[in-house]
């Protein structure tokens, strides 16, 4: 499989070069609330469905260690990028994987939350990708979007589901749950600021390797003088040059036969 490794020391004049389609390319699509069965707990999502009545890809939005805001970002820049996913063709859901038991120990800072629950979460994944897959609109190709701890839920969940086609990590990296390995991963795309504070660029580096190891189809993307949580800001020039890339990768790997 090719393998593709980006300068990790490009400057952001670089991007600035690149082509870039408009982000606003539709009306923004409004989500809607829904709820979606799993074995553990019932999960809220909300839901942007991509125009026309084809067969089309889906992509699960994994959020951050503190959900669709907080410190990640507000809930609107998500909801935004969910809206460009679905003008694109994606029919995307913001998945609310955490438990209200999560949710207390999150607020109660409680340690190891993440490398106890990964498994739990990773297998909520799953069940999400069997049963949108069996949506009547889908053209059975199902891709992960994941922001932090969700970039590092997608390095845990994907090399154990096979069912799941590619992967989008913004500043994540290889699990962290002891004794845990893998040894496959599917196509994968890699975003990280170089001056990120709260997940150093290494593990971010660290999961490209892994990848690579493996053979996957991997690329990796830097940028200078970035720090955690730019990737759902549309707007900027660091967040829209991965939502292109981003997009291009998955229409790769979700669109094309």
């Amino acid at each position: 499989m090719k393998v593709l490794l980006r300068s990790l020391l490009a400057p952001l004049a670089l991007i600035a070069s690149v082509s870039l389609a408009p982000l606003a390319s539709a009306a923004g699509i409004p989500g809607k609330q829904m709820t979606l069965p799993a074995s553990e707990h019932a999960v809220k999502v909300e839901y942007f469905r991509a125009p026309g009545n084809g067969k089309r890809p889906t992509v699960l939005m994994l959020h951050g260690g503190a959900g669709w805001g907080g410190a990640e970002g507000r809930t609107e820049n998500f909801e935004h990028y969910g809206s460009e996913l679905a003008n694109h063709g994606f029919d995307a859901y913001m998945v609310s994987y955490y438990s209200d038991q999560d949710i207390v120990d999150r607020k109660a800072n409680a340690p190891g939350v993440s490398i106890k629950r990964f498994p739990a979460w990773a297998q909520l994944v799953s069940e999400l990708t069997a049963d949108v897959k069996k949506m009547p609109d889908s053209n059975g190709k199902v891709g992960l979007v994941g922001f932090s701890n969700g970039g590092n839920l997608s390095a845990h969940a994907t090399p154990l589901d096979k069912n799941i086609d590619a992967a989008v990590v913004y500043y994540g990296g290889v699990s962290r749950v002891p004794g845990y390995e893998a040894k496959r991963f599917p196509p994968m795309m890699i975003f990280h600021g170089e001056a990120d504070t709260r997940e150093p660029i290494e593990r971010g580096k660290r999961l490209f390797e892994a990848a690579k190891a493996v053979h996957t189809d991997v690329e990796f993307h830097s940028y200078p003088g970035i720090n955690h949580g730019f990737g759902q800001s549309l707007g900027t020039p660091a967040a829209d040059d991965a939502f292109q890339r981003a997009l291009a990768f998955l229409n790769k790997q979700l669109k094309e036969e």
